[in-house]
């Protein structure tokens, strides 16, 4: 009976979200975060909010700093969606408040769905049929749909592990192997590194170091068996394979897989050695040989290393395993200097709210090293919102992070969560990844808040929440519509311009920062352009495509759209070359600038008359 309230308890509908998000979140879907929102409401209205839960106003202050840099953002419709997303995190960790005082719960049904997950993946590897992109790209991803994503969802995971082990050794063990395997699989360095740092942390941290290292042990011998299996078999970690081939190697691998799980079990079961003075001697002298080895490699290579890391690539690092011992950043440091250049022309205010793709383009060296986030969040929210939001960053995590100090076991594993996501996230794109951010957040609401007796709703609260609830769904939904009649009058150009132009309207009218509703518009009355009423649906689609560039002056696509219309439709070069030579100036790399040198030579032919 106990169980069957908590499944629809405060726990069960936080559980419940965590798995819709790691199973089913897209960057464009509003359901998992329209969940969120609707439960975090439901939560507040009936329950109101514990002691604690003000350390979640900077978050909040972050949220509403994102929304209203839509007001001077260079790309406003991603600035809207970047500021959805704070707002759905936000809404995590509102749901997680309400879990206070039930963190040992929460660790063992986060245990539970983050081995799910892994058990999802890896099972992608063994059944080709169940995730098909791997015959693209090995790297392993599924269900989140990004490896670096994937591997950070492991990181979270092994603490959870090593805790659960201390309890019941067998699962805490089988959930340290699968994610071992997994990690490696995902050819992460950045998730390599992470879970190397909170399994140290937790060994020092938790007391438990000597259960610990006998689990390690006890699922690491045999993971480690698994991995060298998976990387000598072509179908597993090979880009490119045969379906054929992956459906051969993909079954021996789940047949290893399930042995290697099971020789872990085999090992779980033989009990640790005693905390004697002779093995706390032991542990002290092989910490300090790894540390002194550590330290020599270090010392050896840091030169090295920094200089790979820092070089300019030219290309992209191979997807194979080998990437595992590469050094170099991946563009990364050439982003991170973008996005230095980018805040020095905003410093304050930033160039809006996950806008970094524009900066990107115009200060980008090569063709090569095109993104849409410098893959650092500090550098991100300073080059994209500026002093204040990075401020308001670093403020809202330090307050979730001081929240979370705790002494139980669990929460010691609950609170290294958000180290974890932090550490990682000078890498990488989480924020991007609902599937990671939102369950971190949820932790570290939980952690924040503390427990209150007599949970109680009011009026006034629950007409609060239903407000928010209703204009958050709202600015959801307004996106997820837009980007689908956008697609619909799309695929309707070919066919059928008209309808074409009624989608199109459509989707402006609850997109309105969004220039790709106008493009279709403007492009079907293009098409639309013939008999008698050629010069009224040319004229349409002109006045479409300048107010693109007035709506988006640094998107690139505006002045290219406008300069080839007037170049290729109108045959005016006069006009076209000052819209191309902007677009020259906004990506220097695209190959479209090759309209920008035509229109230039028949300008400068002096026979181009328009």
């Amino acid at each position: 009976m106990r169980a069957a309230r908590e499944l629809w308890s405060p726990l069960g509908a936080a559980l419940a979200l965590t798995g819709a998000v790691c199973f089913f979140d897209s960057r464009t879907l509003p359901w998992t975060a329209g969940a969120a929102v609707l439960v975090a409401a439901v939560l507040i209205a009936t329950r109101g909010l514990p002691p604690g839960s003000v350390l979640l106003l900077p978050l909040a202050a972050l949220a509403v700093w994102c929304a209203l840099s839509v007001a001077w953002s260079i790309e406003p419709d991603r600035s809207w969606d970047y500021a959805n997303r704070t707002f759905v995190y936000l809404a995590f960790a509102l749901v997680g408040v309400q879990l206070a005082g039930k963190t040992r719960e929460l660790a063992v049904g986060l245990a539970a769905v983050l081995g799910a997950v892994c058990v999802w993946s890896l099972a992608g590897k063994a059944l080709p049929w169940l995730y098909e992109d791997y015959g693209r790209i090995a790297r392993l991803r599924g269900p989140i749909g990004y490896w670096n994503a994937l591997a950070l969802l492991g990181d979270i995971a092994l603490p959870l592990g090593l805790w659960l082990a201390t309890r019941r050794r067998v699962p805490g063990t089988l959930l340290v192997y699968g994610w071992a395997v997994a990690i490696a699989l995902t050819y992460s360095r950045g998730g390599v590194i992470v879970a190397l740092l909170v399994v140290g942390a937790w060994l020092a941290l938790s007391g438990f170091w000597l259960q610990g290292i006998a689990t390690l042990v006890s699922a690491g011998l045999p993971a480690a068996g698994v991995i060298g299996l998976a990387f000598s078999l072509r179908g597993v970690t090979s880009d490119g394979a045969s379906h054929s081939t992956r459906v051969h190697d993909g079954l021996i691998f789940g047949a290893v897989l399930l042995a290697g799980a099971g020789v872990a079990v085999a090992l779980s079961r033989i009990p640790p050695p005693e905390p004697t003075a002779a093995v706390r001697r032991m542990a002290i002298v092989f910490m300090i040989v790894v540390a002194a080895a550590a330290s020599l490699a270090g010392g050896l290579h840091a030169r090295t290393w920094w200089d790979q890391f820092t070089a300019p690539a030219s290309a992209e690092l191979t997807n194979g395993g080998s990437r595992l011992a590469e050094a170099g950043s991946n563009h990364r440091w050439v982003w991170w200097k973008e996005a230095w250049r980018g805040f020095e022309q905003h410093k304050l205010a930033g160039t809006g709210a996950g806008s970094f793709e524009f900066t990107n383009l115009r200060y980008r060296t090569t063709s090569v090293d095109i993104t849409t986030e410098p893959h650092n969040l500090p550098v991100q929210f300073l080059s994209e919102t500026g002093a204040v939001g990075l401020g308001l960053f670093l403020l809202a995590t330090l307050a979730l992070v001081f929240g979370a100090r705790r002494r139980t076991d669990p929460e010691i594993a609950l609170a290294l969560i958000l180290p974890a996501y932090l550490v990682h996230g000078l890498l990488d794109i989480d924020w991007d990844f609902a599937a990671v951010s939102g369950p971190v957040f949820l932790v570290a609401g939980a952690l924040a808040a503390r427990p209150i007796a007599k949970p109680r709703g009011s009026y006034s609260t629950g007409l609060v929440a239903a407000g928010v609830a209703v204009l958050a769904l709202s600015s959801f939904f307004a996106v997820w519509l837009g980007n689908r009649w956008i697609g619909q009058a799309e695929e309707a150009l070919g066919s059928n311009p008209s309808h074409a132009i009624v989608l199109a309207k459509r989707a402006r009218s609850v997109q309105p920062l969004s220039v790709e509703p106008l493009f279709a518009q403007a492009f079907a009355e293009e098409e639309l352009a013939l008999g008698k009423v050629k010069k009224q649906h040319l004229g349409k689609s002109l006045g479409l495509l300048r107010k693109a560039t007035e709506l988006q002056p640094e998107n690139k696509q505006t002045w290219y759209a406008l300069g080839f219309f007037n170049l290729e439709v109108r045959h005016c070069p006069q006009a076209a070359l000052p819209e191309l030579d902007r677009f020259t100036a906004l990506d220097r790399q695209d190959p479209g600038n090759a309209e920008y040198a035509r229109a230039l030579k028949q300008v400068n032919s002096g026979k181009a008359v328009c």
